[in-house]
C-alpha cells in the first residue's frame, strides 16, 4: 500500500487535533487496502505543547518546537520528517471529505499534483468568474493570481516538491503556497484536475489570507524569491510582477468592501438596540415576501433573520446561481424573469445602482439596497 503523509502546522491549535484525527480516520476507512495515512502534526508555537496522540487507523507523529518558524517553515519541517510517497498540506481547521484520498489519487494518474474543487465561505469557489479549467494553468498562476485557494486542495507527489521551495525560509506568512505552485510550474510539473468537491476552506479571523498587510508583504517576498532564483524567464517574471501588484490592489479593495460591510452591520445592530427590527418594519410596510440579491455574508444573515414566520424569503438572486445551494430556498440568476415577490433587497454594498437598474427590467417588485433600507428604518 502506498503511504500518504498529511502535514498539519499547528499554532495554538491543540483544540483542532481531535477533529483532524477523526476526519482522517474516516478517510482511512474509505482507503481500506489502497493507502495508509500518516498524520504529521507540526507544532509551531513554542509556548504550547501539543502532547501525544494515538490511533488504530492512522500513524501519528508530533513535532514539538522551541522556535516559531512560520507556516512555510512548519510545512517544510513536516516534509523533512514524513515518509509518504504523496503529501497533503492541511491547515489546522481545514475539512476534507472521507473520499478525499481515494478520489484524488485516482485523478492524479501520472501527474505530479491533482487539484480538487472546494467550498469556500460555504459556497463553491470556482464559478463564472473563476472557471476551474481556465484558472488552474501555468499562465494564470504566473500572470493573474493564485487560483488555488488552499494547499489542502492539492495532493502532491513528494519527490516533485521543488528543492528551492524546501530550502528557502520565508519571513512572511500567507503566500508560500503560491510560491510552491510557481516553482512546480517552472519545473514543468503537471497538474491534473478533479471535478469533485472534496475540501472545505474555513475562513476565521486568524486566517493569514484575510490579513491584507501580511499577504501583501508575503507576495512581495515570493516575487523576490522567484526573481533571485532565476526559475522564470524574463517575460514570466514581468508577468508575475504585474500579478503581485494587482493582488495588492485586490487586497485593498477587499478591505474597503469589509469596511462598508462593517458600517452596515453597525447600523443594523444600532437599530436592533433601539428595538427596531427589519422583519417588523417590513411587515408594517405591507411586505409579506422578499427576495435577496447576493448570496453573501449580509445576504445569508438577512435570510436567517427574515426567514421565520413573519416574512417569506422566496429566493436568492446571484450571478453564480448554478454553483449555489441553500437548503429551503432556490437561487436564481439575474438573467431572466424572476418569480413574484413584494420586495427585492440588495444585500451587497457595492455596485448597488447598476444592480438595481438590471433588476428593474426583470421584476415589478420594489427594489431596495440594504443600506437604503436601514436608513429608512432609522428615520
Amino acid at each position: 500500500m502506498e503511504r500518504i503523509s498529511i502535514i498539519v502546522p499547528l499554532f495554538r491549535g491543540r483544540k483542532y487535533v481531535d477533529g483532524m484525527i477523526a476526519q482522517l480516520e474516516r478517510c482511512a476507512d474509505v482507503c481500506e487496502d489502497r493507502h495508509t495515512l500518516e498524520l504529521v502534526l507540526v507544532n509551531d508555537d513554542p509556548k504550547e505543547t501539543t502532547g501525544c496522540f494515538s490511533s488504530e487507523k492512522i500513524e501519528i507523529k508530533v513535532l514539538e518546537t522551541d522556535v516559531n518558524r512560520g507556516i512555510h517553515g512548519a510545512r517544510v519541517r513536516g516534509l523533512e520528517h514524513c515518509t509518504g510517497k504523496y503529501v497533503l498540506f492541511l491547515d489546522q481547521d481545514d475539512r476534507i471529505q472521507p473520499t478525499y484520498f481515494v478520489s484524488q489519487s485516482a485523478c492524479l494518474g501520472d501527474g505530479d499534483a491533482v487539484v480538487c474543487k472546494l467550498l469556500h465561505e460555504g459556497k463553491q469557489f470556482y464559478d463564472t468568474r473563476m472557471p476551474f479549467e481556465r484558472v488552474i494553468t501555468k499562465k494564470y498562476i504566473l500572470s493573474v493570481r493564485n487560483p488555488i485557494i488552499s494547499p489542502g486542495q492539492v495532493l502532491l507527489r513528494k519527490e516533485k516538491i521543488p528543492k528551492i521551495w524546501r530550502d528557502i525560509r520565508l519571513k512572511n506568512n500567507g503566500a508560500d503556497d503560491w510560491l510552491l505552485w510557481i516553482c512546480m510550474q517552472a519545473a514543468g510539473c503537471t497538474f491534473h484536475l478533479n471535478q469533485e468537491i472534496l475540501f472545505e476552506h474555513v475562513v476565521a479571523g486568524g486566517n493569514e489570507s484575510i490579513n491584507a498587510k501580511h499577504m501583501i508583504d508575503s507576495e512581495k517576498e515570493i516575487y523576490q524569491t522567484a526573481a533571485e532564483s532565476g526559475i522564470l524567464a524574463d517575460g514570466e517574471l514581468q508577468a508575475l510582477y504585474a500579478a503581485i501588484r494587482n493582488a495588492a490592489e485586490d487586497h485593498i479593495k477587499v478591505l474597503s468592501r469589509f469596511q462598508k460591510m462593517f458600517f452596515v452591520y453597525n447600523t443594523w445592530m444600532s437599530l436592533y438596540e433601539r428595538g427596531i427590527y427589519i422583519e417588523d418594519y417590513l411587515v408594517g410596510s405591507g411586505v409579506k415576501s422578499v427576495a435577496v440579491y447576493g448570496f453573501s455574508y449580509i445576504g445569508k444573515r438577512l435570510y436567517h433573520c427574515l426567514g421565520k414566520e413573519k416574512i417569506c424569503v422566496k429566493y436568492f438572486i446571484d450571478m453564480n446561481a448554478e454553483y449555489l445551494r441553500e437548503e429551503g430556498v432556490p437561487v436564481y440568476p439575474p438573467d431572466g424573469h424572476l418569480p413574484e415577490a413584494d420586495m427585492i433587497i440588495i444585500s451587497l454594498v457595492e455596485e448597488v445602482d447598476s444592480i438595481r437598474k438590471k433588476l428593474t427590467d426583470l421584476s415589478d417588485a420594489r427594489i431596495c439596497g440594504i443600506e437604503e433600507l436601514l436608513e429608512e428604518m432609522g428615520t
